[in-house]
């Protein structure tokens, strides 16, 4: 995941707090909706791997409920992400997205089985691979500002999924095009502007040059999730061959 262009917004991350306020500021300017939108995937495609270790904090009315350990990683090159997670060192989901001017979804191994780790927290394991940043351009709405200390200016954008029924709103900064905020629809709450689940990107770290997610909050039905990476076990690289041992996530 190239992040190189984030360096000064990871600075300043630490003083964007959890709690996201936007106010619409002004019409999208400048670089024409499709253009934009495809320079930020293109920013996040460098024939990179990333391998994450950590786990779902959970907080369901009110009460902190016991977390879920998590595992994941990716291989990210242009056009293509190869990404895998492991909740609870059992159960797996791996998933192949091709992109561009052919589009396939290939899931490559499942164990998830009837007790559903992410299915109990409410969370798709391609929630995380940042695949719906390549979903068909619907729209774009006006700009917006995010956050509380610092005022983040983003391009607002509606993207659909192409094997129907889901779409996603995305906040991407206009100066560092990588997305800050992700909100999930069907066609129903997408007309009632409620979403099924709210994410935000709030921490990131460096690990040889890519930086990586080591923070993520999300808010569905089922609760507030806190997914929260160790950057002590964190590890990735920019190269066009991935370790032996990239997808061995279970242990």
């Amino acid at each position: 995941m190239n992040y190189k262009s984030l360096l000064t917004y990871l600075a300043l991350l630490p003083l964007l707090t959890v709690s996201v306020l936007a106010q619409a500021i002004d019409k999208p300017t400048g670089v024409d909706s499709e253009s934009f939108l495809k320079a930020a995937r293109k920013n996040l495609l460098g024939n990179c791997w990333i391998k994450l270790d950590g786990q779902i904090n959970i907080t369901r009315d009110g009460a902190r409920v016991r977390p879920m350990s998590l595992k994941c990683a990716a291989q990210l090159i242009p056009n293509k992400i190869t990404f895998k997670a492991t909740i609870q060192k059992s159960q797996s989901f791996k998933v192949e997205h091709i992109f561009g001017k052919k589009h396939d979804t290939k899931i490559l191994e499942n164990t998830l089985g009837k007790d559903n780790g992410f299915k109990q927290v409410g969370l798709k394991p391609s929630d995380l691979s940042l695949a719906f940043m390549y979903w068909d351009f619907i729209k774009e709405y006006p700009n917006e500002s995010l956050g509380v200390v610092n005022q983040f200016k983003c391009r607002v954008y509606l993207l659909g999924n192409p094997d129907g029924g889901e779409y996603v709103k995305v906040w991407l900064s206009t100066k560092f095009k990588a997305p800050f905020q992700v909100e999930w629809y069907d066609k129903n709450t997408l007309k009632e502007k409620k979403p099924l689940q709210t994410l935000v990107f709030d921490d990131f770290a460096e690990k040889n040059k890519v930086w990586i997610p080591l923070e993520i909050n999300v808010t569905n039905k089922k609760g507030t999730l806190q997914v929260k990476f160790d950057i002590k076990k964190v590890d990735a690289a920019f190269s066009r061959t991935v370790p032996k041992d990239l997808y061995k996530t279970e242990n």
